[in-house]
């Protein structure tokens, strides 16, 4: 048999090095010129806005029986923002006070919903399971949720929050700060959330760590005092 009239091997390849060349070119090009518009400051909208966008990997989203469970990243400055009033001129020693207390954490929004209403209005159990679930999304989320690292730490919840809206919610939301210690040249972070008594199973979310360090920023102005 002829394995050069099979193979083609006479023909130039459909990949030479000068095509390889261009492709790479391009695709660092790109790379760069993708990098070179990210803004460095948003507004609070738009940082929001930012966020929210799929295309920056910031907020993940899974279905389960009928639930839709969202986590998304949420930057300091919109944490900072919210201590201010909505404020961007903040006095300069209150402003490196803010900074200082949230800058050691990465703080992650678990929202949870069926049917665009609080999940936990939409469970279907009882009121015995309602009252155990109120008291589980109070005080013991911290038993059910962690991140775990592409180094294989794993980091508990320092904190949360759980602010109750009585059904006047479009989701069951919480918030979660964990400590960045742990987190030094990790290529990922995995928000992990296990089955607390609410149906969901077990589920998991990825974010690149790079993401999350590269979030552009809110410009505060300081006022000297």
């Amino acid at each position: 048999m002829n394995f050069s009239s099979v193979f083609n091997f006479k023909k130039r390849p459909p990949f030479s090095f000068r095509n390889i060349l261009w492709v790479c070119t391009t695709s660092i090009f790109m790379l760069l010129f993708a990098v070179a518009c990210k803004p460095e400051y948003l507004s609070e909208e738009e940082l929001k806005s930012y966020v929210l966008d799929e295309d920056n990997n910031l907020s993940k989203s899974s279905s389960y029986k009928g639930f839709d469970i969202q986590v998304t990243y949420r930057p300091n400055d919109l944490i900072i923002l919210q201590e201010t009033g909505g404020e961007t001129a903040v006095d300069t020693a209150e402003l490196k006070r803010l900074e200082s207390k949230y800058s050691d954490y990465y703080y992650f929004i678990l929202s949870i919903s069926r049917d665009d209403k609080e999940a936990l209005y939409q469970s279907g159990g009882g009121q015995g399971q309602f009252s155990e679930l109120v008291q589980v999304l109070s005080f013991r989320m911290g038993q059910y949720v962690n991140l775990t690292t592409s180094e294989r730490d794993t980091i508990p919840v320092g904190d949360y929050v759980y602010p109750r809206t009585y059904g006047m919610g479009g989701a069951t939301t919480l918030m979660f700060a964990f400590s960045r210690e742990k987190v030094k040249a990790d290529e990922w972070l995995q928000f992990n959330l296990k089955e607390f008594g609410m149906g969901l199973g077990s589920q998991t979310f990825r974010f690149r760590r790079e993401d999350l360090e590269n979030v552009p920023q809110i410009k505060f102005t300081e006022i000297i005092k």
